[in-house]
């Protein structure tokens, strides 16, 4: 399509069994909430790239390259078509249940700091309910007395103490995925023409 750094593809009117359908469809929502990169497929690998597109997923010297994530994320006004699909003539595919999770892990974990957040979140909500039952708890043995042999007492410090050793974790996991988001280099933004009208 004319004018657009990258065209891709997405099946119409699938012939993939529903389990397939359901699960990419699930894959496209969650990759979408998380990571911010519009695509209708990701599954379908019929694309058009612009030679500076392919230049630029090149030059990320990235170990795993998501490539369809990359070009979205590097292009300026990608493009989606609609193209025919067709039962597999020959073989079966290499997909099972397992390397579909690697395979959206990695655009998750490639693409998005959400999974380490939502792990502090996670672990600051654990300490906060945690010294509230803390509390809920001294109140009770100063104005009502100890319950049967402290075990509730127990486990409240418990819970706070993991909540609190969760919660260190995320924010350490923060720092390590800042210093992974500037290891990785990516550029902040693409010069698509320079124009220079200055005269020697």
């Amino acid at each position: 399509m004319h004018g657009h750094d990258v065209v891709g593809g997405y099946r119409g009117n699938r012939l993939d069994s529903a389990y397939r359908k359901f699960i990419s469809k699930m894959s496209n929502i969650v990759r979408a909430k998380i990571t911010k990169i519009e695509m209708r497929d990701q599954g379908c690998m019929l694309r058009a790239y612009r030679h500076n597109i392919v230049r630029m997923i090149v030059e990320s010297r990235e170990s795993t390259p998501f490539i369809t994530a990359l070009a979205q994320y590097f292009a300026n006004n990608p493009a989606e078509v609609e193209v025919a699909h067709e039962e597999r003539h020959g073989g079966v595919s290499n997909y099972n249940l397992y390397k579909l999770i690697r395979y959206n892990f990695d655009l998750v974990t490639g693409f998005s700091l959400v999974p380490l957040q939502l792990f502090t979140i996670f672990g600051l909500a654990l300490s906060g309910l945690s010294g509230l039952l803390v509390l809920v708890l001294a109140f009770r043995r100063i104005f009502i007395g100890p319950e049967s042999e402290g075990l509730f007492t127990l486990f409240g410090i418990l819970f706070l103490l993991v909540g609190v050793t969760i919660t260190g974790l995320g924010i350490i996991g923060e720092y390590v995925g800042r210093i992974y988001l500037e290891v990785r280099q990516r550029p902040r933004y693409v010069i698509r023409s320079v124009l220079d009208n200055s005269r020697p």
